[in-house]
């Protein structure tokens, strides 16, 4: 019955002129086994649909017991995450990232970490999602843009100058108030712009490309820095770097993590730096484990790296530690 629900829906029509096709994502739920009431089914037949709308289009998916598991997880992740943001309880971490060159700690990137209640953390693969579908993210990247920044200036006012990089969604930039709220939070942080750089990913700049040109140059022209994360993913096409104000080019971690046993990897990672250093941008290798992986992006021309080989992220306070240590040490960018 499903499938010809599907077929039917599917066959082509014409209006106005002109033809058309449509597709459908069916969710099915089943009484008495899935529910016990027609609210109850309602509601899990909802939640299949939007399983079968994330699975593929025109098909169809059946509530399960899997289901229910995952959406009792996202009721209490949501409620964990909108307690925080009410209460600006969120935690940031900061990774640190490091001249490969002199092993010189010259910037952070801030991590956003959601306390579960029991002394862990929730990864952020879980809320960050639920946070963009539900449109929670325009609070928590406000927030976690404000923390960072506060934490820079922290720095720079003990004369530890630390730059700090923070993520920005695809999301974000349908945000008509981002470049303000950018400028606000550094007027009210009193942060020097050349101490914050905003990380974009490849698909955040190809959804509503003219306007997100213009928007990056707005924050560009305030004196941020734009960092293209993990390059190599996605489209990665030139245009971007002639047509945004890039700055810097991050090499996404799969290739880092393969480049010594795979050689496509490895011929990735090269291009990448050859292009970066070609088009005068920084070049940043993310997800650095071994010593070995350290040392050859060093030879192949890498200025800066960051990964768990040479420091985990941090909470403020360790962060601040090792800052004020490297700075004792006379190993802290001036």
């Amino acid at each position: 019955m499903v499938n010809q629900v599907l077929n039917v829906i599917g066959k082509p029509f014409r209006s106005g002129g002109e033809q058309h096709v449509l597709s459908a994502s069916l969710g099915i739920s089943v009484y008495p086994d899935d529910a016990s009431s027609v609210e109850e089914m309602l509601r899990h037949a909802d939640s299949a649909m939007y399983k079968a709308k994330n699975e593929s289009a025109n098909s169809y998916f059946y509530f399960s017991d899997d289901l229910r598991v995952e959406m009792n997880r996202r009721l209490e992740v949501g409620n964990k995450l909108r307690k925080a943001l009410d209460e600006n309880d969120l935690d940031v971490h900061y990774q640190p990232k490091y001249d490969l060159n002199t092993d010189t700690l010259i910037g952070v990137e801030s991590l956003v970490r959601l306390k579960d209640g029991q002394g862990g953390f929730i990864s952020p693969v879980h809320f960050i999602e639920y946070a963009e579908e539900t449109g929670l993210i325009f609070r928590l990247g406000e927030q976690v843009l404000e923390k960072s920044c506060i934490a820079a200036k922290t720095w720079l006012d003990k004369g530890l100058p630390i730059k700090v990089a923070v993520n920005i969604s695809a999301k974000q930039f349908t945000d008509t108030k981002l470049v303000d709220t950018v400028a606000e939070i550094l007027e009210r942080t009193q942060l020097p712009s050349r101490y914050l750089e905003l990380e974009v990913t490849e698909s955040a700049l190809i959804e509503n490309f003219d306007y997100t040109v213009s928007q990056l140059k707005l924050i560009s022209g305030m004196g941020v820095s734009i960092a293209l994360d993990d390059f190599g993913t996605g489209y990665s096409s030139l245009s971007y770097l002639r047509l945004f104000p890039i700055d810097i080019l991050k090499i996404d971690q799969s290739f880092v993590r393969d480049m010594l046993d795979d050689a496509q990897a490895f011929n990735i990672v090269t291009t990448i730096i050859e292009l970066a250093h070609s088009l005068k941008l920084q070049i940043v290798a993310e997800g650095i484990e071994t010593l070995e992986q350290k040392d050859r992006l060093q030879e192949l021309g890498c200025q800066i790296g960051q990964g768990y080989l040479l420091s985990k992220p941090l909470r403020f306070d360790n962060a601040d530690k090792l800052i004020q240590t490297s700075k004792a040490e006379g190993i802290l960018c001036p």
